[in-house]
């Protein structure tokens, strides 16, 4: 079986995914990722103006409907799909035996929402710390008491 911890660090417009074979072994760079429509504001992801309804009965209409879900909070779930997607396919190809999720707190429970069963299963840690910005030499000893 593969000994490797894969290692997401994560937010919801960029992520790092790293592999390691131990607490001491150098951490190698399997992946980046970029979700810049997370970024972006609100109104410059949505291609059209919301719809108006107008009731036709009463003596009125009804204010704008607004979309159920804010506009970035969809891009900040279409990337967590994504990784998910990239963590399955891991997991189906054997790449790692444990796996570790490093992100804010809300797109952690997001994150964990639409991963796969078998997938989570294999999560050994997680830590809801926002560490996209950090170096990759600065991770390992901020991750230590996880790893």
């Amino acid at each position: 079986m593969n000994n490797e911890t894969w290692i997401l660090i994560s937010d919801a417009s960029r992520a790092r995914l790293f592999s390691t074979s131990g607490k001491l072994k150098p951490w190698a760079l399997v992946r980046e990722f970029d979700h810049p429509e997370s970024r972006a504001k609100g109104l410059e992801i949505m291609a059209d103006k919301p719809g108006r309804v107008k009731q036709s009965m009463g003596s009125g209409s009804r204010p704008a409907m607004a979309p159920p879900t804010p506009p970035k909070e969809v891009e900040a779930e279409h990337f967590a799909q994504q990784l998910a997607g990239v963590l399955a396919d891991g997991h189906g190809h054997n790449a790692y035996a444990r796996l570790i999720l490093v992100a804010p707190p809300w797109f952690l429970g997001l994150l964990r929402k639409v991963l796969s069963a078998p997938v989570s299963k294999r999560i050994v840690a997680s830590l809801d710390k926002d560490y996209t910005q950090l170096h990759q030499r600065d991770l390992p000893e901020r991750l230590a008491e996880v790893l």
